[in-house]
């Protein structure tokens, strides 16, 4: 559960950190640098809210017995 949401939260921060050019130097191109850190980011923010989902469905499994 806290796994989940741990790394979620540490591909998002990578990816901002990406973003920010805090990485990658200068012979690095941009476009190359903004499409790798939004890809980082929208897969912490799916990996977030799927481990969400996965916690809510386990609550309402366990309610029901």
């Amino acid at each position: 559960m806290y796994l989940g949401y741990a790394l979620s939260v540490v591909t998002i921060t990578l990816g901002a950190a990406i973003l920010s050019g805090a990485f990658f130097d200068a012979r690095v191109p941009a476009e190359f640098r903004y499409m790798f850190g939004a890809v980082l980011i929208l897969m912490g923010i799916y990996r977030f809210v799927l481990t969400r989902e996965k916690i809510r469905r386990w609550k309402f499994e366990s309610e029901e017995e």
